[in-house]
């Protein structure tokens, strides 16, 4: 058996900030919880790259005696618990005495305080760990930490780290939420010396939410607030328009800790009932009060996670609230006697029409409404005359055709049968179980997961059939049918075209006349700032304008299909969510979502000029049967298989 050995106490540390520091956010999370703790009214938080370089929390709060100083830099050293008992009655938001001496084992740290009672401050250094000097400087009243190299000693953590922008959106995300617990702080956030978010105190925490949240969502946001069986809840609810396919836009606390539970979402969709629809959150806020021994905040590391002795008890206040809030709310009255909003997905059953047929039937409604344009009909019969062989004067000339090449079809099959009866048997057998093999080989090919060899100028030499539901085109080669999904095939054109060009500006910008202001987050108005260059590079120009409001003053100007502005605000909802690891990648990505909306959607009709001018252009691309979003671009269906599945 192996000696068994204490480990030394950096270590230990180290060990520690793995639980306490995921990320430059954490460190700030809990340093403005100890300035909370000290009393303060103003806090100031400073970030340099993202905060893996520089974080600064500066408070004007009671500050520390020297001896406390340097004692709180021991591991589980706290002025907050007196006794086992105390973890049942917190009124505090640090308690464990983990966080400073975990932060300053994998970092270069600096602790200045002082007393309002004290000539002067302490400042304590440390790196990595080990408390280096300890002197006395001038300060105001207060504590000032400095966290620099975050990480530094841990290389093997500091890889995981994302992009600077990614976390400094981070950083601003948690100050936010912390502004909107504690309305009556004055809270102020600056990256890289810009000011990302500066809330001044406000009685009203209504009121501060609306500031942190933004003009479009503060119009339509009401408050409501209750108590049952102890437990006080205020809820600030968003109207139901405003849902999101995320919960990005529900904010939970606890005692006035941020937290993830999924029984108050739960809870607060039932609040909602049918207003909201199943599988999207409404923009809310929900603030849960309760009573001493009620609630568990010590079961995570990073106390983002709490246990409830009665969590049914907790769920059923915050559901009536919400429940009463909803039905007060003005936009209530709005839906009128409609009733609940349903979202119904109606597949069409519609059968297969002959090109002959009258439009007649209940269920064709739309096609005869599509037809009774004079043009829009001529162009259907010379497309279909022109590409298929097909008259559409009458059923008589159609089934005569479809006589005459069936014909033709069969006799093709009698000098096939007269040829193999003229072979061996094992030499027909053969011929027909390899034409069998290859058939079945070719389907298995044009499978979505396959990667079809096309050659140089494959699709040019594509004979062009017609458009399959406004969708797909329809397209003859050598013994094959293919089938090519027309936006992802102008999709894949367009963002190989980008690409290309991306260095030397292929991306055309149109400049707004007047600035358009949109609302979002203020950890994407950080996130736009960060990224500014690479977003100028593809086309948007877009400044902060407030808390939670950007101002958009260029787009680019290939967008086709929707808001330029929502376009960017989804780019950053996602890179907020996700977090590319590189500009590279974040710079594939915005392309992509260009070249989605720039390019011909399912059901815009094309000419046959269009559609072959969009397969010549696939030749000069860089082709991949997938397109940008992972969805195949072409199918492959071989005429022997086709033969093979009508018994041929």
């Amino acid at each position: 058996m192996d000696v068994i050995r204490v480990l030394p106490p950096e270590v230990i540390d180290q060990i520690a900030a793995g639980e306490v520091i995921e990320r430059p956010a954490s460190v700030v999370k809990e340093l403005v919880d100890n300035a909370i703790d000290a009393g303060a009214s103003v806090i100031s938080v400073e970030t340099t790259g993202g905060g893996r370089n520089l974080v600064r929390v500066v408070d004007d709060g009671r500050g520390m005696s020297p001896s406390d100083a340097v004692r709180a830099l021991e591991r589980h050293a706290t002025s907050k618990l007196r006794a086992f008992d105390d973890l049942w009655a917190l009124t505090t938001m640090g308690f464990r005495g983990e966080a400073l001496p975990a932060i300053a084992s994998v970092s270069r740290f600096t602790l200045t305080t002082r007393q309002a009672d004290a000539l002067s401050a302490t400042r304590i250094t440390v790196e990595g760990g080990r408390i280096g000097e300890v002197q006395e400087v001038g300060a105001p009243v207060g504590t000032t930490v400095e966290v620099a190299d975050l990480l530094w000693n841990v290389p093997a953590r500091l890889k995981f780290q994302k992009s600077e922008a990614t976390e400094a959106s981070h950083v601003t995300e948690l100050v936010a939420r912390i502004a909107m617990a504690y309305p009556e702080l004055h809270l102020r956030l600056r990256h890289n010396g810009r000011t990302a978010l500066e809330a001044p105190p406000d009685r009203d925490g209504f009121a501060r939410a609306q500031a942190l949240l933004g003009a479009r969502i503060a119009a339509r946001m009401v408050a409501s607030s209750g108590e049952e069986a102890g437990i006080r809840v205020r809820c600030f609810l968003g109207a139901p328009e405003l849902a999101q396919t995320t919960a990005r836009g529900v904010q939970l606390f606890v005692g006035r800790r941020p937290i993830r539970d999924r029984g108050m979402l739960h809870a607060l969709a039932m609040g909602y009932g049918e207003l909201v629809p199943r599988g999207r959150y409404p923009v809310a806020v929900v603030l849960v009060d309760l009573p001493d021994g009620a609630v568990d905040v010590n079961v995570h590391p990073q106390k983002s996670e709490v246990r409830f002795s009665d969590p049914n008890a907790v769920y059923a206040a915050v559901r009536h609230v919400i429940q009463a809030g909803v039905a007060r709310a003005p936009w209530r009255d709005e839906l009128g006697s409609a009733g609940p909003v349903v979202m119904t997905a109606i597949a069409s059953i519609a059968p297969p029409r002959l090109p002959f047929e009258q439009v007649a039937s209940a269920s064709s409604q739309t096609y005869a409404a599509q037809l009774k344009d004079a043009r829009e009909r001529e162009w259907m019969r010379e497309s279909a005359q022109s590409r298929l062989g097909l008259d559409l004067d009458g059923p008589r000339a159609w089934v005569s055709q479809v006589k005459d090449r069936v014909r033709t079809s069969r006799a093709a099959e009698r000098e096939e049968s007269d040829l193999q009866r003229t072979m061996p048997d094992g030499v027909a057998a053969v011929a027909a179980e390899s034409r069998r093999t290859l058939a079945a080989e070719a389907l298995d090919a044009a499978g979505p997961e396959s990667a079809p060899v096309v050659t140089p100028g494959f699709f040019s030499a594509l004979r062009y059939l017609g458009q399959l539901d406004l969708t797909y085109l329809v397209c003859e080669a050598d013994g094959e049918l293919v089938l090519i999904d027309q936006h992802i095939a102008h999709e894949r054109v367009e963002l190989a075209r980008l690409k290309t060009g991306s260095d030397t500006r292929a991306v055309a910008t149109q400049r707004m006349l007047f600035p358009v202001t949109i609302e979002v987050r203020p950890e994407l108005v950080t996130l736009a700032t960060q990224l500014a260059p690479l977003l100028a590079q593809v086309g948007f120009e877009a400044d902060a304008f407030g808390v939670a409001t950007l101002a958009v003053k260029s787009v680019p100007s290939g967008i086709r299909h929707g808001d330029p502005a929502h376009v960017l605000r989804q780019l950053l909802e996602n890179w907020a969510d996700d977090g590319a690891p590189s500009e590279a990648e974040r710079l594939e990505h915005v392309l992509a979502e260009i070249a989605c909306h720039s390019v011909v959607r399912a059901g815009d009709r094309l000419s046959s000029s269009e559609a072959e001018a969009l397969l010549r252009s696939m030749d000069g691309a860089d082709f991949s049967t997938h397109g940008p979003h992972g969805r195949p671009v072409l199918l492959r269906l071989p005429l022997a298989e086709i033969a093979r599945r009508f018994g041929r």
